[in-house]
């Protein structure tokens, strides 16, 4: 009777490492055209605002960093609310 509490506890606790490993691969509606030139200007934005600032530290804890990419992201037409979105 104890093999069988643990085979059937250690069977439960696979299933439910699977069922959470599961959940990261869901898949997810397709980007909106809008969400795609999003993604874009921030990839080459990241790129400018790292190449302006030299060396250091390259993402928003850096107030020079983050203000350079800030103002790209604004330069290719991508609004404040866009901005948090895509950070989430």
């Amino acid at each position: 009777m104890k093999r069988f509490t643990g085979l059937f506890l250690a069977a439960a606790l696979c299933v439910s490492a699977l069922a959470a490993c599961a959940s990261q691969y869901r898949h997810h509606e397709p980007l909106t055209f809008e969400e795609q030139e999003a993604q874009r200007a921030k990839v080459q934005c990241q790129e400018e605002a790292t190449a302006m600032n030299g060396p250091g530290i390259y993402t928003s804890t850096n107030p020079l960093w983050d203000s350079y990419f800030v103002m790209c992201m604004h330069r290719l037409g991508v609004t404040d609310a866009q901005l948090k979105k895509m950070w989430q």
